[in-house]
């Protein structure tokens, strides 16, 4: 029997690795930190690691290196999960000796099957795990993930709480960060695609956050607010997050600012947006009046036609006339976000922008649908979330944040 060794800090994860795992007819060990990790490597001489790059105590890093300073990548495969969005980490991952770096918001028990099956060089086992072993293996991580759902949300809605009532508490941001970081890997797991690509998003939103607290200001933790808002309603449409194409949606981006227009791009394509970018708003009225887009990011000050007079405009044409709408402007003033709901708009970034904040925005839009769906419907609760909090509980909260602007 083969014996693997899943060094993981979370123990939901680490539970479905090991049920999954088990299923195939694995021994498997397991180790909340990089030093226990090791310590289990010692003593119980696996034949594969899967390994968490982010631990206590030892870092994952760390913990590889000192594995491949006993044995290399051809005696012992070790397959690293982490973030795509870290790319120096990821590059690290490799120089160390990773056998195989894996995405966590692409990461499924099919795909983890397969890699360990190319990892050690020989087909697995059939499953052995009862009757649902013949059916798809997302289906039983995804009952889990669901049942332990509620409780995940009400952790995180909670620390929310405590963060906007005390934003330069340091204490709730990390542990925010901490209760987010799994996610993208057990929402993958279970196939929920979207679900994990916002927590990955979320994840360096809070992470950048952590490292430049300065920046958590009124606007930021409003993201932050309707990103959780967003979990809740993924969970109460599961299907909402299950992706059909590599890309999650499109995005319409019109800025005269070439460089922004990279960077808005850039933002979006890291987490699975297709961004089509036009320089002039005359251009966009064009050329794209009647093609459907998820979501429209539209600069504030451009020649010929500002971008407020641009939304008016597009919210009488039948294509975009529930289609959310997003300024970007160097004006942060309440005045200016105002004038920009009343001419439709649907939210106001500010200028210079995060960009993991612009990604997070985005993908909360492109997720909750283009308004096809009544109030009704985006309200349902689902999964025992009702309890969390309700939505006259989150607008208290939200203007609660929203008299804080200056």
């Amino acid at each position: 029997m083969k014996r693997i060794l899943v060094i993981e800090d979370d123990p939901f994860i680490a539970d479905i690795y090991r049920e999954t795992l088990g299923s195939r007819g694995f021994a498997v060990d397991l180790a909340d930190d990089g030093a226990l990790g090791l310590e289990a490597f010692r003593i119980r001489k696996p034949d594969l690691v899967i390994l968490d790059l982010m631990l206590p105590r030892i870092g994952g890093l760390e913990v590889l290196r000192a594995i491949r300073a006993q044995l290399d990548p051809q005696t012992l495969p070790v397959l690293v999960v982490t973030s795509a969005n870290l790319n120096t980490v990821v590059e690290q991952a490799w120089e160390a000796g990773a056998n195989h770096v894996l995405d966590k918001t692409a990461i499924r028990p099919s795909t983890l099957h397969k890699v360990i099956e190319d990892a050690l060089r020989k087909p697995l086992p059939p499953e052995t795990s009862g009757p649902q072993a013949n059916a798809s293996p997302d289906l039983p991580v995804r009952e889990k993930f669901l049942k332990a759902a509620p409780g995940k949300l009400a952790a995180l809605w909670q620390l929310l709480k405590a963060l906007a009532a005390e934003p330069g508490n340091r204490a709730y941001l990390h542990d925010l960060y901490a209760q987010v970081r799994p996610l993208s890997t057990a929402a993958s797991l279970a196939g929920l695609d979207a679900m994990a690509q916002l927590a990955s998003a979320l994840e360096a939103l809070l992470r950048d956050l952590c490292s430049k607290p300065q920046h958590l200001t009124p606007p930021v933790l409003l993201t932050i607010a309707q990103a959780i808002d967003t979990f809740k309603f993924l969970l109460g449409h599961p299907s909402s997050g299950t992706r059909t194409s590599p890309w999650l949606g499109s995005v319409l981006v019109v800025d005269d600012d070439e460089f922004t227009r990279r960077a808005v791009s850039r933002a979006l394509s890291r987490v699975n947006l297709r961004a089509t970018c036009v320089p002039h708003p005359v251009s966009a009225l064009k050329r794209r009046v009647g093609k459907q887009f998820d979501l429209i990011v539209l600069d504030v000050e451009m020649p010929e036609i500002t971008g407020l007079d641009l939304c008016s405009r597009l919210r009488t044409m039948p294509a975009h006339h529930k289609t959310p709408i997003m300024f970007l402007s160097v004006h942060a003033r309440f005045e200016y976000r105002r004038e920009s709901v009343l001419r439709g708009g649907s939210d106001y970034v500010a200028k210079p922008f995060l960009h993991p904040e612009l990604a997070v925005k985005a993908l909360c839009f492109v997720i909750r649908g283009t308004g096809d769906r009544t109030e009704a419907d985006c309200s349902a609760n689902g999964h025992g979330t009702e309890s969390v909090f309700s939505r006259r509980e989150l607008s208290l909260l939200k203007q609660r944040i929203l008299n804080s602007f200056d």
